[in-house]
């Protein structure tokens, strides 16, 4: 597919089988120099497996990959960064007990010969300076290179990661879900990299499913679905409906589900919430039948309140549930008293994704399904997961699959089947659909939907502002910690909000 006359990558009948699945079927993908090509599908359509191939980590069962012209074999990723492609992954990949400079060069560190000695030693002061110049292109504070990045963040993490990949000399670089947890300035930051890149040569594969950010950023959309290529158009053939069609199969109207839901009385306030040098004297609250979002740039303390709304963090303040005031100073505590919170990072924090499909949705209210101390009713417990898999589409083999097996959006089921088994009354919910498709989107959206027409509160943090804009029936806006501003759902655009969140108001 494409131009494949003067292709740098050229991928052809690529065919891929895993034990009861084809994974690939007889799939093509052409990319040359200085071009753009983004790779879109639903979860499961095939499109990591591909990477994975020119990545080194998987081999395809039938097909042939070339490069610059020549028949290659990638056998694993140091051949694959020989042959000049550079792979930013999905999944998180650093050493969180190293620092940036130590994880973007690992395995691969820059020496130097002492005078007069065969020996040489490393050249610390060359990998931190290349290390600080790629990593002030997006944030000015460079001595956070020298922090060890499980103290950064998830944000920091994921520009550590694209600093590591482009460090590497490259003629490739696949970007696969490269704007996930940025904020959208961050993610221009992100854009103007990628058209840096183009204008030197290097071609780009662009996975995302963020459909609006392909159009003025690609030059070709290749569109796979079941494991094979079903479309290719360019970005102004195209629109993001188009694209949703060709991905599913079918057209999706209406993604953002918020009903109108009678608004009953508070059911949850959040009074003076303190943690020093994080978050500063935060006011908040929500009514029955209510979404409430919270929007800000990265840093400004959106996660961090959330977390001590749960007793995850320690913060001074008060929290009350139906008017009254809870005594919250951990998880535990925050659910006892009816509040549940799906966090940012499903895979580490959410979910035990070692662990099967039943284990994880009972895991919050194992009361529930025990006989007597530490016995549990195994015939409950399967019933309860067999109908909160029902209830909520989780797509699953079995109750027994492991979590991690899962899509992006079926873990966020599960996760979600986990707190409404503790029949809660307020559930928060971190970057509800990072990382997920647009149909599992849709079907998350409508599980919100239908949890506030029961007459549950929701507390909605979210980096997308067309998801935050069409949920919520008002928006705080945070700014280095504090609240700065309140809108309802008539008053909220993209504009005053972000005008809100990068501090402009002050100007």
């Amino acid at each position: 597919m494409g131009n494949s006359g003067n292709a740098f990558i050229e991928m052809t009948g690529i065919t891929k089988r895993f034990p009861g699945v084809v994974a690939l079927d007889d799939v093509s993908l052409s990319v040359s120099r200085g071009e753009v090509v983004a790779l879109v599908g639903e979860n499961g359509a095939g499109k990591s497996t591909l990477m994975k191939m020119l990545s080194g980590l998987y081999h395809p069962d039938e097909g042939e990959i070339r490069v610059d012209g020549r028949p290659v074999r990638i056998t694993d990723p140091k051949c694959a960064q020989a042959l000049g492609i550079s792979t930013i992954f999905q999944e998180p990949s650093l050493a969180p007990h190293l620092n940036a400079v130590q994880n973007v060069y690992l395995g691969r560190e820059t020496q130097k010969g002492l005078i007069g000695r065969a020996v040489k030693r490393l050249d610390e002061k060359a990998m931190l300076e290349e290390t600080q110049k790629l990593y002030a292109k997006f944030f000015p504070t460079v001595e956070d290179v020298l922090i060890p990045v499980g103290q950064l963040g998830a944000l920091k993490n994921r520009v550590i990661e694209i600093v590591k990949a482009l460090s590497i000399k490259c003629s490739l670089v696949i970007m696969d879900e490269p704007t996930a947890a940025l904020a959208e300035h961050e993610r221009q930051v992100l854009f103007d990299f990628v058209h840096m890149l183009k204008s030197q040569g290097i071609a780009v594969i662009y996975i995302t499913h963020h459909l609006r950010e392909l159009f003025g950023l690609v030059d070709r959309i290749v569109v796979m679905r079941d494991g094979k290529n079903v479309a290719e158009v360019g970005p102004g053939d195209t629109d993001e409906g188009d694209l949703v069609a060709r991905m599913v199969g079918r057209t999706i109207t209406n993604f953002i589900v918020k009903e109108d839901v009678s608004v009953g009385g508070e059911i949850l306030r959040v009074e003076h919430l303190t943690r020093k040098g994080v978050i500063d004297d935060v006011n908040l609250h929500v009514n029955r039948g209510e979404i409430v979002g919270i929007a800000g740039l990265a840093g400004a303390g959106r996660t961090e309140t959330v977390r001590a709304i749960v007793g995850a963090d320690k913060a001074s303040g008060t929290v009350s549930v139906d008017g009254k005031k809870c005594r919250i100073q951990t998880p535990g505590d925050a659910i006892a008293h009816g509040i549940g919170m799906l966090p940012e990072n499903r895979k580490l924090q959410g979910a035990l994704v070692e662990q099967d499909v039943k284990d994880n949705i009972t895991l919050a209210n194992l009361k529930e399904v025990l006989a007597g101390n530490f016995v549990i009713r195994k015939n409950k417990e399967v019933k309860t997961a067999k109908e909160y898999v029902q209830r909520l589409g989780v797509k699953t083999p079995t109750i027994y699959q492991k979590v991690k097996s899962l899509s992006g959006g079926n873990q966020q089921k599960v996760i979600l089947a986990k707190w409404l088994f503790t029949k809660p009354k307020v559930l928060i919910f971190d970057e509800p659909t990072q990382g997920i498709d647009v149909g599992a989107k849709h079907e998350i959206y409508s599980l919100i939907a239908d949890f506030v027409k029961e007459g549950g509160g929701i507390l909605l943090v979210s980096s997308e502002l067309p998801e935050l804009m069409g949920l919520a029936d008002r928006i705080y806006v945070m700014h280095q910690g504090r609240i700065v501003h309140e809108f309802t759902r008539e008053q909220a655009t993209e504009e005053n909000i972000t005008l809100y969140a990068s501090g402009g108001h002050e100007s």
